[in-house]
């Protein structure tokens, strides 16, 4: 079975068909959040539905109008074990949050290290370092999959973020770019994982499409890396859903 490991269902416009048709299907989707308010909605949702596995997520985007449920955030935190979509965005359009997003990933950061055994969703545009640094200092490496969705940072922080154990999941936008391709080839196998971000980056309108999705993404992948990894994406993928 292939897992795609950031997957908006919350986002999708058709989410109820979506989870409906995801019964019995041979395809898994971490559904990584925006907002721990949507978390507890979705989760009722997508309840006995054993191939979705749903993220509480507070969007680093989100933070300047929303600052004030980190606290609901960080009481869920106990009741999911995958954590995202989190993090930190420092382009021009969000800079003027950083403080806020910076004091609340600290404070999501050390919360995961203390309880461990999370997977965690990461964003991290302009903002890689800072990211890393973050979790560093908190401990969140030690006892917690850290996963950097869709990595654009640059080639020093893609090694500082392989030297502190992250993982990397793949978008098919990252086959077409010459960063995206690096990264392709840089991480190490036993730490990478697929990904489409849709609906950002296509649109799934049922889980036959995720499916022919992520064998073209699989693909992909194998040729930028000359090698066959099926059965390296297989295990790593176990270790998420177990």
């Amino acid at each position: 079975m292939l897992i795609d490991s950031h997957f908006h269902l919350d986002l999708m416009e058709n989410m109820q068909t979506l989870i409906r048709e995801f019964r019995n299907t041979d395809v898994g989707v971490i559904a990584v959040g925006t907002t721990p308010k949507a978390y507890e909605r979705e989760k009722q949702f997508c309840s006995g539905v054993d191939n979705i596995r749903v993220g509480l997520g507070f969007h680093p985007q989100l933070v300047d109008e929303r600052e004030s449920e980190i606290d609901l955030f960080l009481g869920l935190v106990k009741t999911s074990k995958y954590i995202g979509e989190i993090g930190l965005d420092f382009n021009s359009a969000y800079i003027a949050s950083k403080a806020q997003q910076l004091s609340c990933f600290r404070r999501i950061a050390k919360t995961c290290a203390n309880e461990g055994n999370k997977v965690l969703s990461i964003h991290s545009v302009k903002a890689a370092g800072a990211v890393i640094d973050e979790l560093e200092k908190a401990g969140t490496f030690q006892n917690n999959i850290c996963i950097f969705h869709w990595f654009t940072g640059t080639a020093a922080e893609r090694r500082r973020a392989i030297e502190a154990g992250s993982w990397f999941s793949i978008n098919p936008r990252m086959l077409k770019t010459k960063s995206g391709q690096e990264t392709i080839k840089a991480i190490p196998a036993e730490r990478l994982l697929l990904e489409t971000d849709a609906p950002f980056v296509m649109r799934i309108e049922t889980p036959r499409n995720l499916v022919a999705e992520l064998e073209m993404l699989e693909n992909g992948v194998n040729g930028i890396r000359g090698e066959n990894l099926h059965k390296q994406i297989e295990k790593n993928q176990e270790l998420l859903w177990s």
